[in-house]
């Protein structure tokens, strides 16, 4: 996009907003302050108070607590200073910032980017590992590789790795790590994590992730956040199965 296309987007999309500023407001017969409001809530507690009396679902000692306090609020909210408000200078001074906005968009625009730059593809979005940090991938790999099953730190080391993988993109690394931790433990925020990258990989639910997603749910904790998401993509895996 050019810097004369940008602008003009810019303009257009803030139209409405000069369009709502610039209108004059209508005239009201009193204005809406916070000294009034509190007023008039107090004033209907107390209407309220009479009429729960009246119904018997409070006591009269009760109704004479309840209005000495409300009482007390009236008059705390009554010695409240209104300041006056200057519709005007805050309308001018609202424009004059909307005004400046395309210019601040503009100089950010200029400096950052360029209708020359190429169209940059999605994998440049993952930040850039090092060869040094790659490094440390393969050593960790080669760690979880030859540690046993029963080696108690194998469960999390296995999980770093599929989450080192997951970072990198290797979807089918990732998948194949996360799973020798859950065959040792059966966890079921990893077996959700499974699943979901599977879906992400194939494009739909297959029997596979729908029985982890199964697993899954069945031993969650009751409070657990995401089961009404996972009892939602249950419900599509069930459907996708039958058709």
């Amino acid at each position: 996009m050019s810097g004369v296309g940008f602008l003009a987007v810019t303009l257009m999309a803030m139209l409405p907003l000069f369009a709502l500023l610039l209108r004059r407001p209508a005239r009201t017969a009193s204005a809406v302050t916070a000294r009034g409001s509190a007023l008039t809530l107090y004033r209907e507690q107390l209407h309220d108070l009479e009429r729960d009396r009246d119904a018997g679902l409070i006591d009269e000692s009760e109704r004479a607590r309840a209005e000495l306090e409300i009482q007390r609020r009236i008059l705390s909210a009554d010695s409240m200073t209104e300041h006056a408000m200057a519709p005007q200078g805050d309308r001018k001074r609202l424009l004059g910032l909307l005004a400046l906005l395309p210019a601040f968009g503009f100089a950010l625009y200029l400096v950052n980017g360029h209708p020359s730059l190429p169209p940059q593809p999605h994998g440049s979005a993952h930040s850039a590992v090092s060869p040094e940090m790659l490094r440390l991938f393969d050593k960790l790999a080669r760690q979880v590789a030859s540690m046993s099953p029963d080696d108690p730190d194998y469960v999390r080391q296995s999980i770093l790795l599929g989450q080192v993988d997951e970072h990198l993109d290797r979807i089918d690394n990732a998948i194949h790590a996360y799973r020798q931790a859950l065959a040792v433990r059966f966890i079921p925020e990893l077996a959700l994590q499974i699943a979901e990258l599977q879906t992400q990989r194939d494009g739909h639910i297959s029997a596979d992730s729908l029985a982890l997603y199964r697993r899954a749910l069945d031993a969650a904790p009751a409070d657990a956040p995401w089961r009404l998401a996972v009892e939602a993509r249950i419900a599509s895996g069930e459907h996708d199965q039958a058709h």
